[in-house]
């Protein structure tokens, strides 16, 4: 329930002055009407009484400061840090800090695998913690509905109704209670923190989680960087890949262009296409016939590839004159961004001539 600014004054035993100078400043969040008269939560004002009555208007007010200041320098990590892992440890720090807990996660959500994975962890002594730890969320339909329904939600060890599987982890960490936050991105959840006490069960204040959810999204504002910056150093990776192996094949190419007999260029054109591509084999044929072919050579006390393993086929082809050449290349893995491109250029920049081969007595019925 929302009251106004005297009501408010009352309650707290203030002036009606220094409530308005207290929400200027953010010390008590409001909001406002349409006229633009000023609503303060009940809630807010409760704790806010609690606060006072502790310590006194001195003691309220540095602890607002404070979390305040805990936000903002949040804000300018943010906006400031490149190194995205000690930037998600710092967001942790800060979570410990103003949740007067032990221990807070960070975790990455794989929606495909089902998944979530420890980026960063951060214990209230000052302790960072290894970043290691995969969790199924098959097994922990409590982790799973605070990322499908994008809500908090706090277990406790002790309490009655808890769930098993989430009790059982916890108890295997040491942990009494646990405040799960979603981690969500252009209303996406990405990732989850973790607000870990191992001492006591917990019951948050509206202003704690409050608090809590602005630095889980600062948390989601790194992960989704870190993501983005990621997947551009994989594809900057891969595009230098993709250079290193057009460069190799061209001088391949031109150390092939004039050699004899066709069957040997094109055999030696599909190990190096093989080799390039780590294929498991490469066969360059046209209009059905083989005119070349090249298979991995394991060394002899290699494991053997088993059973059934995955295979990916990745092909290309070209006109030539007097026939269209094909490129076939068996990959053990799918075909990375860009592959089938290269693969083409290959396919078009190929050496020798396919009328040598395929000219009339070579032909098989």
């Amino acid at each position: 329930m929302y009251v106004s600014l005297g009501k408010a004054a009352q309650q707290l035993g203030v002036t009606p002055g220094t409530v308005r100078r207290w929400t200027q400043s953010g010390f008590l969040p409001c909001t406002r009407t349409a006229g633009g008269h000023r609503r303060i939560d009940t809630k807010d004002i409760e704790e806010l009484a609690r606060a006072i009555g502790d310590g006194g208007h001195l003691a309220a007010r540095r602890a607002r400061e404070r979390e305040l200041e805990t936000l903002a320098q949040a804000s300018l990590d943010v906006a400031s840090r490149l190194d995205q892992v000690e930037l998600l440890a710092e967001i942790a720090r800060h979570v410990t800090r103003l949740c007067r807990c032990h221990t807070c996660e960070i975790l990455e959500y794989d929606a495909e695998q089902e998944v979530v994975r420890v980026l960063a962890e951060y214990e209230a002594s000052g302790r960072r913690r290894p970043t290691a730890g995969v969790f199924s969320l098959r097994e922990l339909p409590v982790t799973r509905r605070v990322l499908d329904e994008q809500v908090p939600i706090v277990v406790n060890a002790d309490e009655r109704g808890a769930d098993p599987a989430e009790v059982e982890l916890m108890r295997r960490y040491g942990e009494k209670s646990i405040l799960m936050l979603p981690l969500v991105f252009q209303g996406r959840a990405i990732g989850l923190l973790e607000a870990c006490d191992r001492e006591r069960a917990r019951r948050y204040s509206a202003q704690e989680l409050r608090l809590a959810r602005a630095l889980a999204g600062h948390a989601a504002v790194a992960l989704r960087n870190a993501q983005l910056y990621s997947a551009a150093h994989d594809a900057d990776a891969a595009m230098d890949a993709l250079r290193h192996r057009l460069t190799h094949l061209a001088t391949k190419v031109a150390e092939l262009q004039n050699a004899s007999p066709a069957q040997e260029v094109f055999g030696a054109f599909a190990e190096v296409l093989r080799a390039a591509f780590e294929a498991r084999s490469c066969v360059i044929a046209a209009d059905g016939r083989v005119l070349g072919a090249a298979i991995e050579q394991l060394p002899a006390d290699a494991p053997s590839v088993p059973h059934g393993a995955p295979a990916y086929v990745l092909s290309a082809a070209a006109p030539r004159p007097g026939a269209r050449l094909e490129l076939t290349l068996v990959l053990p893995r799918p075909a990375a961004t860009g592959e089938a491109e290269v693969l083409e250029l290959a396919a078009a920049m190929a050496p020798g001539s396919t009328e040598a081969w395929m000219r009339p007595g070579q032909d098989s019925e």
